[in-house]
């Protein structure tokens, strides 16, 4: 039997729980993780962990298109290429084009799943997660294995 996600229930989860919970309903196609987003945000639950956008918000439309453009993808590859997290080479073309907005709310965790999307759409496998460097914003991120039979690292 599923879980219904009311406010009640919501509420009741530890900070750890809801932060996973609404990472997996911002992954999911599922109405009913648009649900548990829809009672989330109305009762302003992200506010307790920091905040959270929506993928519709105007900051995170703005790090999809750099993520997922050709010198995001480049970048990201070429960070994974040298051992980091592709995230690490996305993170400083985010903080240049994005300035004080990016890391705010949550927004870094938006960014690594558009660059953990476009890595494994290029064949990267994940293998965990890895520090990222200091001068990054985020902290830490997927880290990505070559695609098998690549030459790469």
């Amino acid at each position: 039997m599923a879980i219904e996600w009311t406010k009640d229930a919501l509420e009741a989860l530890t900070h750890k729980q809801l932060y996973t919970l609404y990472e997996n309903a911002l992954a999911s196609s599922d109405p009913k993780a648009s649900e548990v987003l829809t009672t989330i945000e109305t009762h302003k639950m992200m506010e307790r962990l920091g905040g959270g956008y929506r993928r519709s918000h105007r900051l995170i439309v703005d790090m999809e298109t750099i993520c997922r453009s050709a010198e995001g993808n480049a970048a990201a590859i070429l960070a994974a290429e040298n051992g980091e997290a592709p995230m690490a080479g996305v993170d400083p073309l985010l903080a240049a084009a994005l300035g004080a907005e990016y890391g705010q709310r949550d927004s870094t965790t938006w960014a690594g799943a558009f660059v953990a999307e476009e890595i494994e759409a290029s064949g990267w496998r994940r293998a965990g997660r890895k520090k990222l460097p200091d001068n990054c914003i985020a902290r830490t991120a997927a880290f990505f294995l070559p695609p098998i039979g690549d030459d790469a690292p």
